[in-house]
C-alpha cells in the first residue's frame, strides 16, 4: 500500500476534487495578485491593469471560440477582457478606449488551467519585483 492509498483524508469524486481545486487556485491567485502593488499594466497600457492569460498548447482544454482574450486583474478574478475603440471628442483622428471585464463562469476544470497559468504568470511577477511570498 503506498502512502497515496493509505491516506486518511476522504476521497472525493472527481467533479468535488475539481471544484475543491478551483476554489483553492481562486485563493492563490487572489493572494499572489494582493501583492502585486501597483499590478503590471496590460500591453503597457498605463490605464489598464491586467495580465493576458494564454492556455499552453497541449493544456488539455480549448478556449471556447466566442471567448476573447482571458486576464487575470488586480483583484485577483480572472475575467474576459473586451477593448472597444470610440470617437474621441477631437475628431475622427481622436481615439477613446473603452474596457469592458466581464466575469468569466468556467467550469472547473477550466478554471483550474487558466488559474495555473495565472499562478505561474503571478509568481515570475512576484520574483523579478524581487518578493517573496507563498506560492
Amino acid at each position: 500500500m503506498t502512502a497515496l492509498e493509505d491516506s486518511s483524508a476522504p476521497h472525493l469524486p472527481p467533479e468535488e476534487h475539481s471544484r475543491v481545486t478551483a476554489e483553492r487556485l481562486r485563493e492563490t491567485v487572489a493572494e499572489l495578485a494582493s501583492q502585486l502593488r501597483p499590478f503590471p499594466p496590460f500591453l503597457g497600457m498605463s490605464t489598464l491593469q491586467a495580465i493576458e492569460l494564454e492556455l499552453p498548447p497541449g493544456s488539455g482544454f480549448k478556449p471556447p471560440p466566442e471567448l476573447g482574450c482571458v486576464v487575470v486583474l488586480p483583484n485577483g478574478e480572472i475575467s474576459e477582457l473586451s477593448l472597444k475603440a470610440i470617437p474621441g471628442a477631437n475628431g475622427p483622428t481622436d481615439v477613446d478606449q473603452v474596457e469592458e471585464f466581464r466575469e468569466l463562469d468556467l467550469p472547473p476544470e477550466q478554471y483550474i488551467a487558466y488559474a495555473t497559468v495565472a499562478v505561474q504568470l503571478l509568481h515570475e511577477e512576484i520574483k523579478q519585483r524581487g518578493q517573496t511570498g507563498p506560492i
